[in-house]
């Protein structure tokens, strides 16, 4: 299906200490492309989930090139957390983190957002 998400990701061993990674799966380009904060990867992320809608609304033959988020790599020691959307005309947000890395079901985007932000103990500004 092809479903944006926004990962947050904390390094604890990186200068300065606690340095947080904002990151939009971009499923058009398959590749995670770097945000400077999360109101902004948030902004980002919608425009991705409105393209991807028109795709599948317009019946675009390129919705069948769209890429998921790959699977976490199990050796992979970071803290990080990640929330997708589906682009349905009723959002569909699942969240997955370091330690569940399963998707499940959000109740809302504000419960999606909250939770990935608290999985790894991120306080927006």
């Amino acid at each position: 299906m092809g479903r944006p998400s926004l990962r947050i990701t904390r390094h604890d061993d990186q200068d300065p200490p606690e340095q947080i990674v904002f990151e939009v799966r971009n499923p058009l380009a398959g590749v995670y492309e770097p945000t400077d904060t999360l109101d902004t990867g948030l902004f980002r992320l919608a425009e991705l989930v409105e393209q991807v809608r028109v795709m599948w609304v317009q019946h675009d033959p390129r919705r069948e090139s769209l890429k998921e988020a790959p699977d976490p790599a199990e050796n992979d020691d970071s803290e990080w957390a990640e929330l997708r959307v589906s682009a349905q005309a009723n959002r569909v947000y699942e969240m997955r983190n370091f330690d569940q890395p399963a998707w499940k079901k959000a109740a809302s985007r504000a419960d999606a957002i909250r939770t990935t932000c608290d999985e790894i103990g991120y306080i927006p500004p």
